[in-house]
């Protein structure tokens, strides 16, 4: 069964309990009218479900059909933790308008100090980036990112005011499958109050990451500093 198949299923019935179409505690519409719908199998629909149910946005219910558990957050913005999503991705799904600048690209040989906190080998050649990211034009992240050269060919300021992501898997084939974040909270220092006008808030989310494409080559380090205002995440829990 082609894997694109069911993953573009999953992700327009996902687009459609976001946006409302189906609500909270409602039933999604029975596997026989979705397999009409999309010209597919049984199997691709559940696989696609089965998907959705993994990411607690339905819930099977023996003998009455999938229920919607998902719920919009009174929050406002909010990202996930479950997935690799590219800023742009998260943008979008937050009805969100996007926009980047890069303030510093550049070529670099790891340190010992970089290698300790990124997981680099001493040695490596990297890309360096600065990059400040808004949301429909206010400053709400900085981006400090380290790409392995041998892996980010062509990489360009340009491309990293776009999407590298895109880049990465639309340009160059990259499959990007694995991301593993750690996430705190610290003091704001001199650069977070320039670029992200924090106001009454002393502090900002730090959320460092560490990304793996499908060759198992950790091709990317970021170390990303977020206004409180945007730092909701959800995650889902199972007993």
């Amino acid at each position: 069964m082609p894997k694109a198949r069911f993953e573009g299923i999953y992700h327009e019935l996902r687009r459609r309990i976001e946006q409302g179409a189906y609500a909270y505690q409602s039933f999604l519409p029975p596997e026989s009218e979705l397999t009409e719908e999309f010209g597919c199998s049984r199997n691709t629909v559940r696989r696609a479900l089965s998907m959705l149910t993994d990411v607690a946005y339905v819930q099977p219910i023996h003998g009455k059909g999938v229920r919607v558990i998902w719920q919009k957050s009174t929050h406002g913005v909010e990202g996930s933790l479950e997935g690799v999503e590219s800023f742009a991705e998260y943008a979008a799904r937050n009805g969100m308008t996007p926009s980047t600048e890069c303030k510093v690209f550049e070529h670099i040989t790891c340190s010992e100090s970089l290698a300790a906190r990124s997981g680099f080998s001493v040695g490596d050649k990297l890309i360096r980036l600065i990059r400040v990211r808004s949301l429909d034009g206010k400053p709400r992240q900085i981006d400090h990112g380290y790409f392995l050269e041998s892996e980010a060919h062509g990489l360009t300021p340009e491309i990293a005011e776009d999407s590298i992501y895109r880049y990465f898997e639309g340009t160059l084939g990259m499959k990007v499958l694995t991301s593993r974040r750690t996430v705190t909270v610290q003091l704001a220092g001199d650069e977070d109050c320039a670029y992200l006008d924090l106001g009454p808030y002393g502090c900002v989310a730090v959320m460092e990451g560490q990304s793996f494409n499908s060759e198992g080559i950790m091709f990317e380090y970021t170390h990303t500093r977020i206004h409180p205002e945007i730092f909701c995440y959800r995650m889902t829990s199972k007993r």
